[in-house]
């Protein structure tokens, strides 16, 4: 349809701005001809589309969401520019009336309403984040309101259930983890409940849930095979409910942990963001000890962007839970890093046999073992070397210049410890611009000097919060290390 702009404004990323670009739609839709009840609905669909941009967005009133109203041949067209979470609003959970009534949950609702309450709507998302929603308003056609309201949440005091997450429970994980959306984007699978339901059917992921006394899922825990080694798992997608209130619900469950001895797992990895500290607390409640600090690793919604930064990411704490017994090779520690590393085991209560360096190895006779790890959306990849081989300098090499080319913020490297190349690959890569990270449980039990590079972002220290002393060390030391890297 041919279209004139005749309306556009910038506003900051706050909900309070709404109100202004409110008052301007009104005038628009008065001005085009709109009949008073249209007018009504018209600036209805602007502030929710408005919100809705503002909420699956970063949070920072610095950050400007850009409106713009057009005058179209059959009536109004509004289209607005945000950068938000990478999510495809058609694939998410849809908004289901019954469950308003039942369990106040109303996951889907804003889309739900943009688009019975417009003639024409679309949503499209690029993998940085950048979105541009648009929406059409006619003039002769008169669309039914849909009568749900938005209603105040209130907390339900409740008991739950902790089990064991069958396939059919998919819909009501995704629900339950964008109903309890907070500051971090998880892997998108978690948010479709087409591929939750698969990756529960193949066993790919094994969920723990907290099941309230109405039916509904309050919490859930979940273990994911670690690239870093097959008898590693990251916990994650670790959310609970706050529409809720039940004893125990943000506990790691026990069977979880029960379950993973009993399949083999020795060791389990946590990441958990550093925008709060909540989760921290958490974790080492749980168990888990700080090992590592990855930074810009996450996009990140409500989060403070740096000003030199052109991308949202927040840093993520690496923590570790042994559940067995680790290998007992000797590890070849770095010499620059030897001190860290060692006070990062005592932290955790393992004294490792220490190696020096022998004049003739054995490690680059046989063939190489590298694992890759990529996901875009989120920005980072992840490498892996589990044996070391005549090529393996070349192919890290280019598996990191295929990263920066493909403009990935951070790239993570995992150099075995208990392999005396590691001092050698350690030093070249720290010249090509990586710096220390942490340490790492790794491939048959062993573990993994882990390095990191930052593709085009700033570090964003100022917005890292630790909270046990040691996480505070490690954090001033990842700094250093991060201000004498080789640039």
């Amino acid at each position: 349809m041919k279209s004139k702009k005749i309306f556009g404004m910038q506003i900051p990323e706050n909900v309070e701005n709404i109100s202004v670009v409110c008052s301007a739609a009104r005038e628009c839709a008065r001005a085009r001809g709109f009949s008073q009840e249209d007018v009504q609905t018209f600036c209805l669909v602007v502030e929710e589309a408005l919100t809705n941009s503002i909420e699956m967005g970063f949070g920072d009133t610095e950050n400007e969401v850009d409106i713009t109203i057009y005058n179209i041949t059959s009536g109004l067209g509004v289209k607005i520019d945000s950068v938000c979470l990478p999510l495809e609003p058609e694939k998410l959970p849809q908004y289901n009336f019954q469950r308003v009534s039942q369990y106040n949950d109303t996951t889907g609702l804003s889309y739900h309403l943009m688009k019975n309450m417009s003639d024409s709507f679309r949503v499209s998302i690029s993998e940085d984040g950048a979105r541009e929603l648009y929406f059409e308003k006619y003039i002769p056609e008169q669309k039914v309101k849909d009568a749900v309201q938005r209603k105040r949440t209130l907390r339900v005091a409740t008991e739950h259930t902790k089990r064991f997450a069958v396939p059919e429970d998919a819909e009501k994980i995704s629900r339950l983890v964008l109903r309890s959306h907070d500051a971090v984007l998880f892997g998108e699978s978690i948010y479709y409940p087409d591929m939750v339901k698969e990756m529960l059917a193949e066993k790919r992921m094994v969920s723990v849930v907290a099941e309230a006394e109405c039916g509904e899922l309050i919490a859930h825990f979940a273990l994911l095979k670690d690239i870093s080694g097959d008898r590693v798992e990251e916990l994650t997608y670790v959310v609970s409910d706050k529409n809720f209130k039940s004893r125990d619900t943000t506990k790691l469950p026990a069977i979880l942990i029960e379950d993973a001895k009993r399949r083999g797992v020795y060791a389990i990895q946590s990441y958990v963001v550093t925008n709060h500290i909540y989760a921290q607390k958490g974790c080492l409640a749980d168990g888990f000890s700080e090992n590592a600090l990855y930074l810009a690793l996450n996009t990140a919604s409500r989060h403070k962007q740096n000003e030199e930064s052109s991308l949202h990411r927040i840093g993520n704490l690496g923590l570790v839970r042994y559940l067995g017994a680790r290998e007992s090779a000797p590890l070849f520690l770095p010499p620059r890093h030897r001190e860290m590393i060692l006070d990062i085991y005592a932290h955790m209560g393992v004294e490792p046999v220490v190696a020096e360096k022998t004049a003739e190895s054995d490690s680059m006779r046989g063939c190489s073992q590298i694992v890759t790890d990529v996901e875009f959306k989120e920005g980072w990849m992840l490498i892996v070397v589990k044996e070391y081989g005549p090529d393996t300098f070349s192919h890290l090499k280019s598996e990191f210049y295929k990263a920066v080319v493909q403009g990935i913020p951070s790239i993570q490297l995992g150099l075995p410890l208990a392999n005396a190349m590691t001092l050698e690959m350690c030093s070249e890569f720290e010249s090509m611009g990586f710096f220390f990270a942490g340490v790492s449980s790794g491939y048959n039990s062993s573990e993994n000097l882990m390095l990191q590079y930052l593709n085009g972002v700033e570090p964003g220290f100022e917005s890292i919060h630790t909270f046990s002393d040691f996480a505070k060390k490690l954090k001033a030391y990842v700094h250093q290390c991060w201000e004498e890297r080789a640039v």
